[in-house]
């Protein structure tokens, strides 16, 4: 049993080795050059990170299928990952000292290994497992919709990652009542009170 035990941890470390090099057999510098500096996507993210390096960061947007950019603060080692891009929502990207934002798709796929092959739905991220596999796990809620619902108001930390939260107000043409806050669940639904009525009844 110990044997097993000990064959089954030297082909994990030998496994973990390989993706590694795999990940820096990838050409990164046309991607490095893409990056923009003093740039951040404001309001439109999925989770953070604490002490990832900017590649980490990368691939973890890789292996979530929603993630669409990412915001990097390198003095702090700090990564947001985002479900939106620049283009999509031009007047949220600003000015920023500090930050680098980049867009996941100037990156190569194969820096997240066997999930650059995954099947994940779009609320689910790609976990790497030893032997080329891979398994999903919920991500996020997805953004509140609804014609009665208004990101206008959402703020700065807010996310919609799994435990996070977000802050969604009701458009002009509905009265609201109860809490702006979204709270996403870890089975990927959301939980609020809030409730928006029409103003004509």
């Amino acid at each position: 049993m110990i044997k097993l035990f000990l064959r089954y941890n030297i082909l994990q470390f030998i496994w973990t080795i390989l993706l590694s090099i795999h990940a820096c057999m990838a050409d990164l510098r046309n991607s490095y050059s893409q990056l923009h500096y003093g740039q951040k996507l404001e309001r439109r993210m999925i989770t953070s990170y604490d002490g990832y390096s900017i590649l980490d960061c990368v691939e973890d947007c890789l292996r979530t299928t929603r993630c669409r950019s990412i915001n990097y603060y390198q003095g702090a080692h700090f990564c947001q990952t985002n479900f939106e891009k620049r283009t999509t929502v031009p007047g949220l990207y600003i000015e920023k000292p500090g930050w680098i934002y980049s867009d996941i798709e100037d990156w190569d796929k194969e820096i997240a290994g066997a999930c650059s092959r995954s099947s994940c739905r779009i609320n689910e991220k790609c976990i790497p497992q030893p032997f080329d596999q891979f398994t999903c796990v919920i991500s996020d809620c997805g953004e509140p919709r609804g014609e009665r619902f208004s990101m206008e108001h959402v703020r700065e930390w807010d996310a919609i990652g799994i435990t996070r939260g977000i802050h969604i107000t009701c458009t002009a043409q509905y009265n609201q009542l109860g809490s702006e806050l979204f709270v996403c669940r870890s089975n990927g639904t959301w939980r609020t009170n809030l409730s928006c009525h029409d103003k004509y009844y």
